[in-house]
């Protein structure tokens, strides 16, 4: 899937494929499989059409709280869509960084205590992103750049990814969602939540990824570890790594 495939979504922001990324072993992961974005809250009727119809997507993963879905459904891709996997991501709660602790470092915790919270929602999307009748397959959160970037670095990790390909893919993000964050403090709950946030938490930071996946691998040896440790099974990261990444030449 190519990025002119994805440009009839002017409306989904911080949109893109995560294919073509090279691997430990030489390899790439695969076009078309699995696409990454921010809220798809603001698609028009023919921009969900062609999402599904258009890109051929099978399942949206939404990585956002019920009460976060709940106050933000769209009705024009809900008439449409194929299958949604609500797969909530949090980080129960604020955590223990000290203050004085630099942007990136506080990133990285925040990063880490998902890995601590959500361990069954991690579970469940390695679960469906390896079943190939359920690809291609989009992943979001609001921004697409904690939640989204966080569970991506994951995957891509548990699949041989190399760590400067998935901190490159993370840092994209950068300058991707100035408009739609204009959009979401037009509406009250989003813009009490974006008032609370220091201005540096909305930067995707390289060294935040850089240091989330350093972590990753001192606490469980990578993505695979991490997977292993939430109960996905050996086949089933065969199989999601075979749906992701493209067979040996």
């Amino acid at each position: 899937m190519s990025s002119t495939a994805t440009t009839g979504l002017p409306d989904l922001a911080n949109l893109r494929d995560v294919g073509g990324l090279r691997t430990h072993d030489g390899r790439r992961t695969r076009q078309g499989r699995l696409l990454r974005s921010g809220t798809p809250f603001y698609l028009d009727a023919t921009q969900s059409r062609h999402l599904v119809d258009g890109l051929g997507l099978r399942l949206r993963i939404d990585l956002r709280s019920r009460g976060e879905v709940d106050g933000a459904t769209n009705s024009h891709l809900a008439a449409v869509e194929r299958e949604v996997l609500l797969a909530p991501i949090g980080a129960g709660g604020a955590g223990t960084v000290p203050a004085t602790a630099a942007a990136e470092h506080t990133m990285m915790a925040h990063y880490l205590r998902y890995l601590e919270h959500a361990a069954d929602s991690f579970a469940l999307i390695a679960r469906a992103l390896a079943d190939a009748e359920r690809l291609p397959a989009l992943l979001h959160c609001t921004l697409g750049k904690d939640r989204t970037g966080t569970v991506v670095a994951v995957l891509l990790s548990a699949v041989g990814v190399l760590d400067d390909e998935i901190v490159a893919d993370y840092a994209r993000t950068e300058g991707q969602n100035d408009a739609l964050l204009d959009r979401l403090r037009r509406l009250p709950e989003y813009r009490r939540r974006l008032e609370l946030l220091p201005a540096e938490s909305l930067r995707a930071v390289p060294e935040s990824m850089s240091l989330f996946l350093a972590g990753l691998q001192d606490g469980y040896g990578g993505g695979a570890g991490y997977l292993r440790s939430a109960g996905v099974g050996a086949d089933v990261l065969d199989r999601l790594t075979g749906e992701l990444v493209e067979e040996s030449r």
